[in-house]
């Protein structure tokens, strides 16, 4: 198996990642409701279709993170996606990652919150073979 060149993937930066939750929250709100319409709009399972939504919706990637002397390495296992569907939101307490994946219908969506704050400055992130790694 040949391995992938690593590949630079850009990362944007905020104070927070509250309007990105936001807005994956928002989605699923419109599908569950979606569903309950399909039942005929009768019931309150509200929960039922909302977990129903989501796990149409999302699948999230396995996580790893090494808090090491001078830097956090968080490592991401998103599968096959192309560099540019990977799009990543720094702030200094946590990221968050949504990735559109090439072989499925559900979209990456991963929230992470670091052990201690970050230099959003000196966040990186490379994709390859399936991985993400953001340093910073």
């Amino acid at each position: 198996m040949e391995l992938q060149q690593p590949t630079m993937v850009p990362v944007r930066t905020a104070e927070t990642i509250f309007d990105e939750i936001q807005e994956m929250y928002d989605r699923i709100t419109k599908r569950a409701y979606e569903i309950f319409q399909a039942r005929g709009g009768n019931c309150t399972l509200d929960l039922e279709d909302w977990l129903a939504a989501e796990r149409e919706m999302l699948w999230k990637p396995d996580v790893y993170i090494e808090d090491q002397d001078q830097r956090i390495v968080v490592t991401i296992q998103i599968g096959t996606v192309r560099a540019p569907d990977v799009h990543l939101l720094v702030s200094p307490q946590a990221m968050v990652i949504h990735a559109d994946h090439s072989t499925a219908s559900k979209k990456a969506f991963r929230t992470i919150e670091f052990p201690r704050r970050i230099d959003v400055r000196k966040a990186e992130a490379m994709y390859a073979d399936g991985y993400l790694t953001l340093t910073a």
